[in-house]
Order: C-alpha cells, then sequence, then structure tokens
C-alpha cells in the first residue's frame, strides 16, 4: 500500500516533464514564427522605402546607366532586391547570386525581350524575379508626373536570415525529439536501476535466509551417517551421501545468490570442467524426461576463460535448464559446443525443443518473461547479467524455430 502513493508521483512527474516540454516547444515554435513574419514586413517596409527612392533617381539610371548612388544604398541592406523596368527588363540586383551587372550589358538589357533573354546571366535574374513574386507581390516605383501607371518594379525575396529561421522549427523539433529521447532513456534507467536494486536484495536476503537452515541440515546429516554406520544401515549411508550432494548444491545456490550485486572476483579457470560438471548435474536427472532425452558436450581441449567459476556454472544451469523445459516429456538433445575463436571462446547450447514464437523472441532476456504457468522469467536475465555485467562477454539468441529447437550462444574474453 505505502508504495501506491510514490508510484502516483512519478506518475504525475512524467506528466508533467512531457507536457513542459511540449508547451515549450509550441511557445518557440510560435515565437519563431512570429519573428519570420516581422522580418518579412520589415523586408516588404525596406523595399518601399527603396522603391521611393528609386523614383527620385530612376530617370538617371534610365538615361546613361549609372548606378553609383543607388549600390551605395543597396550594400546598407542584405535583401535579394531586383529592380526591372514595367516590361520586366531588369535593371539593378544586389542580394543575389548573380554577379553585377557591367557598363557593356547596358545596352544589351535595353534590347532584350524578357521572354527569351540573350544570355544566361539574364535568364537567371528573370527566373529569380519570377520565382521571388510568387511569394512577395513586387512594390511598384511611381514616378512624379506618369499617373497611376508604374514605371518600374522592385522584386525582392527572403533575406538570408530569413531563409535560416525557416528551418527553425526543424531545429526545435530535432531539439525536443532529442530531449525526449534522452529523457525515456534516462527514465528507463532509473526504472531499471530500481528493478535492479530490488532483485540484488531479494537475492541477498534469499541467500541469508538459507544460510542458517542448510547449515543444520548438514549437521543432521552426519546425525543420521553416524547413527547408521552404529546399527549397519549400509543402504542408508548412500542415501545419505546423495543428501549430501543436494545440500552442497543448495549452498553452492546460496552463494551463487549473495554474490549478485557484488563484483565478483575473475580468475583463468579452465572451462571445459565448468561444462563437465553442469552436464554431469543434469544427466543424473534426465531419465524423468524422456528415455531419448540426451546431453552432449565437445569441448575443444585447452580451453581457459577469465571469470568466476561459480557465476559460470549458473549461467550454463540457466541455459541448459531452459533446454531441458523445452524438450518436455517427449524428450531430445542438447548439444553443448565450445570452442575458440581469436581472443575469444563461444558457447553453443542447442535443443530440438518446441523453440520460441517468433514474436516473443525479442523478450526472452527481460526479467520477467517467461512461457510457463510457473516461473520468475530470471534464469535468462541472470544469465545475461553475469555474462555482459561481470564478465565483459555476450550471451544472444542465435537461432529458435517453432517445433525444431533453439540456440543460444555466449561468448567469453579468453584467458
Amino acid at each position: 500500500m505505502a508504495s501506491a502513493p510514490s508510484g502516483n508521483i512519478r506518475f504525475w512527474l512524467k506528466g508533467y516533464l512531457f507536457i513542459g516540454v511540449a508547451v515549450l516547444f509550441l511557445a518557440m515554435l510560435l515565437y519563431s514564427n512570429h519573428l519570420i513574419s516581422r522580418m518579412r514586413e520589415n523586408s516588404e517596409a525596406t523595399s518601399r522605402l527603396f522603391s521611393r527612392y528609386l523614383e527620385n533617381v530612376i530617370f538617371e539610371v534610365a538615361d546613361d546607366g549609372s548606378l553609383a548612388n543607388l549600390r551605395v544604398v543597396l550594400r546598407e541592406s542584405d535583401l535579394p532586391i531586383i529592380v526591372t523596368v514595367l516590361d520586366g527588363r531588369p535593371i539593378l540586383w544586389s542580394g543575389v547570386p548573380v554577379d553585377e551587372r557591367t557598363e557593356e550589358e547596358f545596352n544589351v538589357i535595353r534590347d532584350m525581350d524578357v521572354d527569351n533573354p540573350p544570355t544566361p546571366k539574364l535568364r537567371k535574374l528573370v527566373e529569380l524575379y519570377r520565382e521571388y513574386d510568387k511569394k512577395n507581390a513586387p512594390i511598384p516605383i511611381q514616378v512624379a508626373g506618369a499617373g497611376d501607371v508604374p514605371t518600374g518594379w522592385v522584386h525582392y525575396g527572403p533575406s538570408p536570415l530569413q531563409r535560416e529561421l525557416r528551418y527553425m522549427p526543424f531545429v526545435l523539433l530535432g531539439i525536443f525529439l532529442v530531449f525526449m529521447a534522452v529523457a525515456i532513456q534516462g527514465l528507463r534507467y532509473l526504472k531499471l536501476s530500481e528493478q535492479r536494486s530490488i532483485w540484488v536484495g531479494l537475492a541477498k536476503e534469499t541467500a541469508h535466509q538459507l544460510g542458517t537452515p542448510l547449515s543444520a541440515m548438514l549437521g543432521w546429516v552426519q546425525v543420521i551417517r553416524d547413527r547408521a554406520g552404529e546399527r549397519g544401515y549400509d543402504d542408508i549411508r548412500g542415501y545419505v551421501d546423495e543428501m549430501e550432494v543436494d545440500i552442497a548444491r543448495l549452498n553452492k545456490v546460496t552463494e551463487r545468490f549473495s554474490k549478485i550485486g557484488a563484483a565478483p572476483e575473475r580468475a583463468d579457470i579452465a572451462l571445459e570442467g565448468v561444462l563437465a560438471r553442469t552436464v554431469a548435474y543434469f544427466e543424473k536427472r534426465l531419465p524423468s524426461l524422456g528415455s531419448s532425452s540426451r546431453i552432449t558436450l565437445a569441448c575443444e581441449p585447452g580451453l581457459r576463460v577469465l571469470g568466476n567459476e561459480e557465476l559460470l556454472e549458473w549461467v550454463f544451469e540457466n541455459l541448459i535448464k531452459n533446454a531441458v523445459d523445452a524438450l518436455g516429456e517427449g524428450g531430445g538433445s542438447i548439444a553443448i559446443d565450445a570452442r575458440r575463436d581469436g581472443a575469444h571462446v563461444d558457447v553453443t547450447v542447442q535443443d530440438t525443443g518446441r523453440g520460441i514464437p517468433g514474436a516473443l523472441r525479442d523478450q526472452v532476456f527481460r526479467p520477467g518473461f517467461t512461457t510457463k504457468r510457473r516461473g520468475w522469467g530470471l534464469r535468462l536475465a541472470l544469465a545475461r547479467r553475469i555474462v555482459e555485467e561481470y564478465h565483459d562477454g555476450t550471451i544472444k539468441l542465435v537461432e529458435s524455430r517453432s517445433g525444431r529447437g533453439t540456440t543460444f550462444s555466449v561468448r567469453l574474453p579468453a584467458a
């Protein structure tokens, strides 16, 4: 019951985080659009002001082609501007990707046909101002005495800053997505850390609780052995020996649980011995699963790895136990193969069991995942943590086909 309020707090904090970031993104997007609109209005105002100035000097330009005064004015603005006479012939331009007009081009422009420009340079200018006109209506140049008929036009496009601001929403969206991805990963990491802390605490507490009764059981086993020897019950002594083996097994499991959460000591160990002991343990218990069940081990001689013997035994026990469960009562075979590959040792565990459905293969290492009615779903999760976090190795599901078996692979650094 105590966990409910904290769970609600985490839920609301996540909600506030997502809503806050979304509101911030929307506010920045609206503000950037506002800036673009203001800059567009400023560009139009600048173009109108320039057209008013042209009304006073247009005759100077038309008579002798002198652009001295106009060029001085245009240098102060970064707006792309193209000035044309009434029929569309360009006489002045600035801020566009076209070289300035030369004095020799004045006569060419005066006699040109707008629909068929004589040079690539003029053709480019005509294409540019027609493109500008699609987004911004050209500003007419009204000369005194000409009535309402404009003398020319000022065509203008977006300034460099306007063009850059167009990408601002996409930049903001990218920042928003990156921030959200980092936030989600952070939350997932916190959640996984919390889950790991719970499992570590549970494992250590389990090891602590099992320690005392196991010590007592060893004492009682010794008492039974002594009494059986005194009374000549030799057959009972054989059962006691098996009890000692199982109690030793429980002690080993307890020791493994006690090591969860702490960095284990690693040493140079013979991998063949680890695999052989694990296989021998399961071979004694296979007859109950079916007469055709068998385990085979093929290990390259002399394989050594840098690891913790107890924990690696646990990894292979979990893999073999999963394979045994997959065989079921119908039996089958489990093949274990170990060989060296450069600086690593690869161990594969292959069974001929029922396989894993395709939709579930990505979840096999997730804590709590199980296909059985009764199960904790911790074997593969623990195996992955032991291999990857404690031994700098990798474990993966290589292949699984429905009704034809599953193959897991463990890669460990060679000693």
